[in-house]
């Protein structure tokens, strides 16, 4: 069995902040980013743990368009 790991909101938005500033851009930058631009390795990467977050604390990805 695969153990839990449980994350409370403020742990998943320090995360979030984390990813961002590794890449050195602000969620409004890396949204714009991700719709107009080919992202890199390391930017596919980001999008995919900032959607895990996103979906974990219940909200839509900003550059989503559903």
């Amino acid at each position: 069995m695969a153990p839990t790991i449980a994350l409370t909101k403020h742990q998943l938005q320090n995360h979030r902040k984390a990813i961002l500033k590794r890449l050195g851009v602000s969620l409004k930058e890396f949204t714009e980013t991700v719709r107009t631009s080919t992202l890199s390795g390391a930017e596919w990467e980001a999008k995919d743990q900032l959607e895990e977050i996103c979906f974990l604390l219940g909200e839509r990805p900003p550059w989503s368009v559903e």
